[in-house]
């Protein structure tokens, strides 16, 4: 009994943080979140009444998904984040993967966009390309971690993040030991992301597989990756975008995506009115809110106008409501807690923390910028979620789980200063 009391002790004093975490980043993520879930409860309960027959059904389930995620949060926060610097993250993309394969063979032939991303084990309904997210910020930070501490010293362009020149594990070594060289470090990330994009494509999730591609290069370029190979990937990405931009007809096959990408080239078109009334009335929302809003609960276009307003269309209900004044402040709030994170990744003087919570950083400003550019018809619609405001159960979970990881890299520069 008492070597077990000895083992727990051990565990408890090696992975769980005692330092304080940044109280006015946790005020922001609490803020975002409040003011977030009331919006999804205004914004659907008009649709959830006339499609489930009960108003309140979005947010209940939604207040339960977040009380778990809130308890999730907590309780990251107090384990010392650099667990994930080892091969607990290739265990963590192991998962990942395989629930992506799963959702996959589950929903092999199905026809419908909805249903192909989704998978159901022991009752809970849950999106596993949201765990890859995640999975891929904590995975390109291990990677860059273990090619870091092969090269000794900092490569390509100064960064601001630092490093540790720690010692490699036996597992790191055997499955690592022939990656070296900036060259062949970012041949062996790109096929990562690469491999990820190509499983959320499969399964429909487009707006996924653009996040994970756009994360993977900030991260790159953050971490202090050459310019020269940020040239040809943003070359090849940018062929490909003049190609579509040039011969439209090459996305024949995309099914609703080439729609909305068409609808959106050829905007006067009369064959697309179906495939633009989100936006277009997206827009008439945003056009109504004029400087302080309609007032909460009176937006007219979530009148069964914009299709399921609690989604990804949230924030045009939000500035009908609110007005100009109460969306300016919730993106000023964003960019804060944004801001925020930057700060706790630049006091982190680990290598692996930094990244981390620079990556958990970007992936809320990428979302939070295409799901605008969406609504303000900008780009064409990728069905991009507003990161707090948004419904979803497994993203809210997912997103608390996020911030608490940045909690717990906040206790660890604080025990640093002390």
């Amino acid at each position: 009994m008492s070597k077990l009391k000895e083992r727990i002790r051990y565990l408890y004093d090696g992975y769980v943080i005692h330092g304080s975490f940044d109280f006015v980043f946790l005020c922001c993520v609490l803020l975002l979140f409040t003011i977030g879930i009331i919006m999804m409860f205004s914004a659907g309960y008009v649709y959830a009444e006339y499609n489930k027959g009960n108003a309140t059904v979005f947010f209940t389930s939604q207040l339960q998904k977040a009380v778990l995620g809130f308890i999730v949060m907590i309780i990251i926060s107090k384990i010392d984040y650099r667990i994930f610097n080892s091969p607990v993250t290739l265990l963590v993309n192991a998962v990942a993967v395989a629930l992506l394969f799963y959702a996959l063979i589950a929903n092999w032939g199905s026809g419908d966009q909805d249903t192909s991303r989704w998978v159901t084990i022991l009752g809970f309904q849950f999106q596993p390309s949201e765990i890859a997210k995640f999975a891929v910020i904590l995975l390109m930070a291990y990677l860059m971690c273990i090619f870091q501490k092969q090269l000794r010293t900092p490569a390509g362009r100064k960064t601001v993040l630092t490093y540790e020149k720690d010692r490699l594990t036996r597992v790191e070594k055997v499955l690592f030991k022939h990656v070296r060289g900036q060259k062949a470090a970012c041949f062996v990330i790109a096929v990562c992301v690469g491999f990820y994009c190509l499983l959320v494509l499969l399964e429909k999730h487009y707006s996924a597989a653009i996040l994970i591609m756009l994360m993977g290069i900030s991260i790159l370029w953050l971490s202090g990756t050459r310019g020269r190979y940020f040239a040809i990937v943003l070359g090849i990405i940018g062929l490909a975008v003049t190609v579509v931009l040039l011969k439209p007809d090459i996305l024949s096959g995309f099914g609703f995506a080439e729609s909305r990408i068409m609808s959106f080239l050829d905007k006067d078109n009369p064959d697309y009115i179906d495939a633009r009334r989100q936006t277009v009335n997206g827009l008439y929302a945003i056009g109504s809110g004029g400087l302080f809003g309609v007032g909460l609960g009176n937006s007219k276009q979530k009148q069964l106008y914009i299709a399921e307003p609690h989604n990804d269309f949230i924030f045009p209900v939000v500035v009908e409501e609110l007005g100009f004044l109460g969306a300016a402040f919730i993106l000023c709030l964003f960019a804060y807690m944004i801001y925020r994170g930057y700060k706790i990744a630049i006091r982190c003087k680990d290598y692996f923390g930094s990244l981390v919570v620079m990556g958990i950083m970007i992936q809320i400003a990428l979302q939070v910028i295409i799901n605008l550019a969406v609504v303000t018809d900008i780009i064409p619609n990728t069905g991009m979620a507003l990161p707090f405001f948004s419904y979803g159960g497994t993203a809210i979970i997912v997103l608390l789980a996020e911030m608490g990881v940045v909690l717990s890299v906040s206790r660890n520069s604080s025990l640093e200063k002390e």
